[in-house]
């Protein structure tokens, strides 16, 4: 495969670009193969998507694809944004934004590293032992690596969840209203995740969230939980909207948390819940802490 295959890329403007990148990487023998992966080569690609491009250089080549000359590479259009990701020794990221508004993913691995299984597309490769290994093991990729619920897991998440919520009075009550917007946030991404645990009988790690690793996550509750939008986009302008969304917020965990502890047989820990909601209450009708517009009287 010592020429390049560029005649079956998807109909995107994205296209154009691959092109230009795979024709001048092409000219540097070091380089001893090209694929593209992702959403591109899987079918589900958009004009949004970014190009998963890979290439493979021998151990020895590797340094200097660190810090590679980019203009040489992207001849007609610009990096205006630049991430570096290190996975490993042989294995890292270059996530790029361009001048064209393109995302472009140019990962560099060793080929003496192993091939992650996924969907790919060579477009040229100089060894016949490796172009077989790329051929080989191109298993769907599947976003999120979902697994059965873990009754130990989802109880310890409750109890988690219960006793963090109970920390609002303290952060309120220092007026670090700001701090709670943060605290709300991870009890949305916690109701996201039970949702999807209720809704598909499947759970999922928390590690390396992507937008593609999430994308049937997001699409399984909204078909399942109609509602879920109103409840994790609800305003929090002031402290009133505040007080709602952690009330809104509890009010889900507790009914979607004994459907899960029935589900899945744990104890749910009512006793930790009542007492924490008992101390809540103790707190937004104290006169000491709220005046009569409920706006805390230390703001």
């Amino acid at each position: 495969m010592e020429e390049l295959h560029l005649n079956h890329l998807p109909e995107l403007p994205q296209q154009k670009t691959i092109r230009e990148v795979a024709t001048a990487l092409w000219q540097q023998k070091e380089v001893i193969a090209l694929w593209l992966g992702g959403s591109l080569v899987r079918g589900t690609g958009d004009v949004f998507s970014d190009i998963d491009f890979r290439i493979a250089v021998a151990p020895c080549h590797l340094a200097r694809w660190e810090a590679p000359l980019f203009e040489q590479i992207f001849e007609h259009t610009s990096i205006v944004g630049q991430q570096f990701l290190r996975f490993d020794d042989d294995d890292f990221l270059h996530h790029l934004l361009l001048s064209n508004g393109e995302l472009f993913d140019f990962c560099i691995q060793s080929t003496e590293r192993e091939l992650m299984p996924e969907p790919r597309q060579i477009l040229g490769c100089r060894s016949d032992l490796f172009a077989s290994r790329l051929l080989q093991n191109q298993r769907a990729s599947t976003g999120m690596e979902s697994h059965p619920p873990s009754p130990e897991i989802l109880s310890r998440l409750l109890i988690d969840f219960w006793i963090n919520t109970h920390k609002h009075c303290k952060v309120l009550y220092r007026d670090l209203d700001l701090l709670c917007i943060r605290r709300i946030q991870h009890e949305r991404d916690l109701l996201l995740r039970f949702w999807y645990i209720h809704s598909s009988g499947r759970d999922y790690s928390t590690a390396r969230q992507t937008m593609h690793s999430l994308t049937e996550v997001v699409c399984t509750v909204r078909a399942k939980v109609p509602h879920a939008l109103r409840i994790l986009g609800a305003p929090m302008r002031d402290h009133q909207e505040l007080i709602q969304v952690i009330e809104m917020n509890r009010k889900v965990v507790a009914e979607l948390g004994r459907q899960l502890a029935q589900q899945y047989g744990f104890e749910y820990p009512s006793t930790l819940e009542a007492t924490v909601l008992r101390s809540w209450q103790d707190f937004v009708e104290s006169p000491c802490v709220f005046d009569e517009k409920g706006i805390l009287r230390n703001s």
